[in-house]
């Protein structure tokens, strides 16, 4: 008895375990009726043997343990039942879990999953009622075992035939009850699978619907925010132009008012000289009035008509004098002298007399003159004094102006994330290099998963070799195939930071993308570019990569606006150890940003990648060969390729440190294959391009294949993919749009490359090499 109900007790925890509360209550009743039936066989005597017959030797049949009546199968598959819907029920909560990020826009998918759950606790409330049946029908089992208890004391006094039917008969009907229980139990599970599965089904779909949803509200809002940065842009644009409105207006004003001091100040002068020359006129007429007097007041005509009757009688005299020459000779010169007298008088008579009358012509010109002076003087008050108000007032708002900015930042923006709490906050991150092609593997699925986003293994590991080979990364490809969303992704899978900037077709110099400082204002205008980069040095994204979108980035010349960061990553490629510097003002400011070196200079962090977008239209240009040699290039396809993720778990935050630790380790590991690709490109087809086309390449080049070549084999890449995408972005591009290239030499240069290509690189072809190739013949007309 001790064993069995050791073996009892053993069967009770091995379907206790698993199984949960219903199936452990449920085989406590079972467990009951196969004790009841084990006292009722070990209490029933061994048959004596007949007449005269030996005992029968041999071990004796031991009766039926609880273990061999229950049936290992039996438990084994409550047990499995339970765990899968335990399994179920994880699945569904890990879904739930995964589904978190979304829960304001889950909250109607929720309270479905809230009336699931209902139904899942009215079903369990179900259970529950039959737990409580088995109960009773353990009662009911134990009114029986007293009936059978009874039967044993029967059985001890000859009824052992009838125990065992009775025994048999319990047994029957337990088994029966067990199979009931059973497939009633899988019935149920069944229901809950399905309605778990359509739940789950249900809830995909709407996750699907509402990624879709927020990437098309992420595309509005990159829209929104471009439409923002151009509009503050243009807004500061015109506050600037505003300003040097006014500050030319108030030159143009102050310019007028001297002039205008200097006309009055001319016009006083005139003044006094009309003054002194109409005193002068009156003095004149005072001596004509005089002379006037001394003539006995006559006027001129009648001065005249004496003159002229003076002139008669001397023509007479003459006359006379001619006929009697001698006797009237004294008389005669006597007249004539009388006459030379009066005709000098005359003549001074006529002179004083015109120029009495221009006096007088001219002193009633200055009075109109000194009217119209007058009258210019009064205006010229007034303007005055209305140019005097305007300066007052310009000047109290200058004072004002400057008044307000006095005690803010000269970079205000940079301070206030100084000031920031959240931006002070350092995360914990995993500095363990990463698997290189697990990585790229899980980044791809999990941009599939939560943003829809399908782009090829190939694609994917290109992008992030050329994160280990250049810090400035072009995207090309027509419009809408996801290039500025393949960075934007990236860094929101892997936990890194992010900023978008919108490149504006107007940009031309480096305070349009860095922003400039308003010595009127004493305030630098911090565009969102030198906000980004001064956020990645912040304790929060110091350790993390930042990456930057340049968004259309050649809508305008990048070597004009782009030019200091060209540089800086020129001298950082040189000295890797040194810092380099981006100077965004001539002097120090103070109080400047903690992060600001020297008050005037932006140190270009060691975090940050600069991914520009590109497209190829009337409406951008094309970039500068130097731009191409320092960047890695990425054409992405027209039509991705829709793919299944599977089950891809998610990634936990990446760390700067970890990222390029991996890249060191690939560099390190797979630094041969740099060797091959360099062997093939500096062989007989380097020989044939330098001779043939006057292609050649530098240092630069051999410095990005040694990142670029291993990371891509780490990544699960091959050789020749590595080779391929380097020969096409930087040596076959160099030989698009010249004109001077024959046709045939390009054919020719195509069948070179298809020979060489297969014993240096098996396996592999050059897709992108001779793309580009065939891409220039048939712009040639021979396609």
């Amino acid at each position: 008895m001790g064993s069995r109900s050791s073996k009892r007790g053993g069967n009770q925890r091995a379907g206790q375990a698993p199984g949960g509360k219903q199936a452990s209550k449920a085989g406590d009743g079972e467990d009951a009726l196969i004790e009841a039936a084990e006292r009722l066989q070990a209490t029933e005597p061994a048959p004596e043997p007949a007449d005269g017959a030996e005992p029968v030797e041999g071990p004796v049949e031991e009766p039926a343990t609880g273990a061999e009546v229950t049936g290992p199968a039996t438990a084994d598959r409550l047990r499995r039942a339970i765990a899968q819907a335990e399994a179920a029920r994880k699945r569904a909560e890990a879904r739930q879990s995964a589904l978190g990020k979304k829960q304001e826009k889950l909250d109607a998918d929720s309270a479905r999953l809230a009336e699931a759950r209902a139904e899942h606790q009215r079903q369990t409330a179900g259970l529950q009622r039959r737990k409580d049946e088995i109960d009773a029908e353990e009662r009911r089992l134990a009114e029986r075992q007293e009936e059978l208890a009874g039967l044993e004391e029967e059985a001890r006094r000859g009824f052992a035939g009838h125990r065992q039917e009775r025994l048999a008969a319990l047994r029957r009907e337990l088994e029966e009850r067990r199979t009931a229980f059973d497939e009633e139990q899988r019935e149920l599970e069944d229901r809950h699978a399905a309605r778990y599965a359509e739940r789950e089904a249900a809830l995909i779909a709407r996750g699907a619907e509402l990624d879709e949803r927020a990437a098309d509200l992420d595309r509005k809002e990159l829209e929104q925010r471009r439409l923002e940065r151009r509009l503050g842009v243009r807004a500061e644009h015109l506050d600037q132009e505003a300003d040097d409105r006014v500050r030319e207006r108030l030159a143009r004003l102050e310019t007028d008012l001297e002039l205008e001091r200097q006309n009055s100040l001319g016009h006083r002068r005139q003044l006094d000289a009309m003054r002194g020359l109409a005193e002068q006129r009156a003095a004149e007429l005072a001596r004509y009035e005089t002379a006037a007097a001394e003539l006995g007041g006559r006027r001129a005509p009648e001065l005249a008509e004496e003159l002229r009757r003076l002139h008669e009688e001397n023509r007479e005299l003459r006359m006379a004098a001619a006929a009697n020459p001698v006797q009237d000779r004294a008389r005669v010169e006597e007249l004539k002298a009388a006459h030379h007298d009066l005709m000098v008088e005359r003549e001074e008579l006529l002179r004083q007399n015109a120029e009495l009358r221009r006096h007088v012509t001219a002193s009633m010109i200055s009075a109109t003159e000194r009217e119209n002076a007058r009258m210019i003087n009064q205006a010229l008050q007034r303007q005055n004094d209305t140019l005097t108000s305007e300066i007052d007032q310009q000047s109290a708002r200058l004072k004002q102006m400057q008044a307000m900015v006095k005690d803010s930042p000269p970079f205000p923006a940079c301070t206030a994330m100084d000031d920031e709490e959240r931006y002070g906050f350092r995360p914990e991150l995993d500095d363990e290099p990463v698997r290189l092609r697990d990585f790229v593997e899980r980044v791809r699925g999990r941009m599939a998963l939560d943003l829809r986003l399908y782009y090829s293994g190939a694609d994917l590991r290109c992008f992030v070799a050329g994160l280990a080979s250049s810090r400035l990364h072009l995207l090309q490809g027509i419009s809408g195939i996801g290039k500025t969303r393949l960075p934007e992704a990236f860094a929101q899978v892997i936990g890194a930071g992010r900023e978008t900037v919108a490149v504006a077709a107007e940009w031309r110099s480096p305070q349009d993308l860095l922003g400039y400082y308003n010595a009127f204002e004493r305030k630098f205008y911090e565009s969102e570019f030198t906000q980004s980069l001064y956020k990645a040095q912040l304790p929060l994204f110091r350790e993390k990569p930042f990456i930057v979108v340049l968004d259309e980035m050649n809508l305008s010349h990048p070597e004009q606006y782009f030019s200091d960061l060209l540089s800086a990553m020129e001298r950082k490629e040189g000295d890797p150890g040194a810092p380099a510097l981006l100077p965004l003002m001539t002097a120090p400011v103070s109080p400047a940003p903690r992060l600001l070196r020297e008050g005037r200079a932006l140190e270009l962090p060691g975090n940050v990648w600069f991914i520009g977008t590109a497209n190829n239209d009337e409406t951008t240009v094309r970039f500068a060969d130097k731009t191409y040699d320092r960047a890695h290039v990425l054409e992405l396809p027209p039509r991705p390729r829709v793919f299944d993720p599977g089950e891809t778990r998610p990634l936990a935050p990446v760390s700067r440190k970890a990222l390029t630790d991996a890249f060191d380790a690939a560099e390190a590991r797979h630094g041969g294959e740099t060797d091959k690709v360099l062997s093939f490109l500096d062989g007989s087809l380097g020989e044939r391009l330098r001779d043939g086309f006057g292609v050649s390449w530098g240092n630069r080049l051999e410095r990005q294949a040694k990142r670029f070549v291993p990371v891509t084999v780490a990544a699960g890449g091959r050789t020749g993919e590595a080779a391929d995408h380097l020969l096409a972005t930087k040596v076959l591009r160099k030989l698009i749009g010249r004109v001077e290239i024959a046709p045939g030499d390009l054919q020719r240069l195509h069948k070179d490359i298809e020979a060489l290509w297969g014993p240096a690189f098996p396996g592999t072809t050059a897709a992108k090499s001779l793309r580009v190739l065939d891409g220039e013949i048939r712009s040639l007309g021979l396609g």
